[in-house]
């Protein structure tokens, strides 16, 4: 089977689902894999023999539907239609021109909802068979755009199978207009074989401490999660919090630490790799992650950072956001609080911090469920059976 993997322009390093998955598809010596990038071929670590094809799907004609969009505003604040048609239409030349027939796949795989809008045309001229897979802003705050919605809807029904990582966003999707029957709920898949949980005794060896990945986005809150440990370290002085990521919000951040003077308490270490990160997780005690819905309407997805925790036997302080409840099971391996509730957040934290034979049984817990829910050689045969099954439907 010749698969084509279309993916957007920059995969991040936070978005390691799509390297492993990409990676177990290469594997398979019955899948002739080729990954299409946006704007770049992007190069996944550990692959040497990928076939990879930049298409520039994403990103060429930026500036002029820039332009367009900022024109539509000011004539009557259409600038989504324009700007979404435009790229529309370059997505589609740029597909048409750059694969070559000897590249065309039987079945293609994209990830996110706003890579289908740009592809699904294309695929469907030139008969080309397609699932994707939604993740978070692509059904959550890009559907405030009345013109993405249409377009998505339109994949939906052109596309064999929907693919989501938690029952939450299959209801979404549902409420979008995608058919039930369509949806497959695939847990995203995390290797645990390199993640290799600190003894307890020897975490708490260390001072009591609380840390947390991910980009600095509105979504997941970082400054909630700052004020958080303010109430924290007044109560256990000797706690301490580190951060690792980057983002939009990372001068408002520095600026926050700075006013509630915390410099000295909260270690900013900017963007790492999965396995720089790994055995800084191990030397903390707590998780926490304050997600919610942000102004925009923009939402987490499965939220991997919450998983690679546990999969280290650290409980997880987080918010009744999107899937996490899922992921993280009040009460057993991590405690929840509601959205924006910096202040029940530092309650929950104290708590473990004070009560280290809880977190310990708790993180212990966690990577148990980790272990049963994201198995990645589920979600990998889940996922071959789904193309497998679409190559196989080449009517629409």
């Amino acid at each position: 089977m010749k698969l084509g993997y279309f993916t957007h322009s920059n995969i991040s390093p936070s978005e390691t689902f799509i390297q492993d998955l990409v990676k177990a598809l290469n594997e398979d010596n019955e899948i002739d894999l080729t990954l299409f990038g946006g704007n770049k071929p992007h190069y996944i670590k550990g692959i040497d023999n990928l076939k990879l094809i930049s298409t520039g799907y994403a990103q060429k004609g930026y500036k002029n539907s820039f332009r367009l969009y900022k024109l539509g505003q000011m004539l009557g604040g259409k600038g989504n239609l324009y700007k979404n048609r435009y790229q529309q239409k370059n997505a589609y030349k740029a597909l048409k021109s750059t694969i070559k027939p000897s590249d065309k796949p039987d079945v293609a795989y994209i990830e996110y909802g706003t890579s289908a809008v740009l592809c699904y045309q294309y695929l469907l001229e030139n008969n080309i068979p397609f699932v994707f897979h939604v993740h978070g802003y692509d059904v959550t705050s890009a559907l405030n755009d009345a013109t993405y919605k249409t377009e998505l809807q339109k994949a939906f029904k052109y596309a064999q199978s929907i693919i989501a990582a938690s029952h939450y966003i299959r209801k979404i999707l549902v409420l979008a207009g995608c058919p039930n029957e369509k949806i497959k709920v695939i847990r995203i898949g995390i290797n645990a074989n390199n993640i290799n949980p600190q003894k307890w005794n020897e975490r708490l060896k260390y001072e009591p401490s609380i840390v947390y990945i991910g980009r600095l986005t509105a979504k997941k809150h970082p400054i909630a999660l700052i004020h958080a440990f303010n109430i924290v370290q007044q109560k256990i002085p000797s706690a301490k919090l580190t951060i690792i990521g980057g983002g939009e919000l990372e001068e408002e951040v520095k600026n926050c630490i700075k006013d509630l003077k915390l410099t000295n308490k909260i270690e900013m270490l900017g963007v790492l790799t999965r396995e720089q990160s790994f055995p800084i997780l191990n030397k903390h005690w707590v998780y926490a992650q304050h997600s919610v819905t942000a102004n925009s309407g923009d939402q987490e997805g499965f939220a991997i950072s919450l998983a690679e925790a546990a999969l280290h036997e650290i409980p997880v302080v987080s918010t009744y956001h999107n899937g996490i409840p899922e992921n993280v099971i009040d009460g057993k391996t991590g405690l929840l609080v509601k959205e924006f509730d910096y202040e029940a957040m530092a309650e929950k934290i104290i708590y473990l911090l004070q009560n280290p034979e809880i977190a310990k049984q708790m993180g212990k817990a966690g990577r148990q469920h980790i272990l049963e829910l994201c198995e990645p050689g589920k979600r990998v045969k889940k996922i071959k059976e789904l193309l497998y099954k679409a190559a196989n439907k080449t009517q629409y």
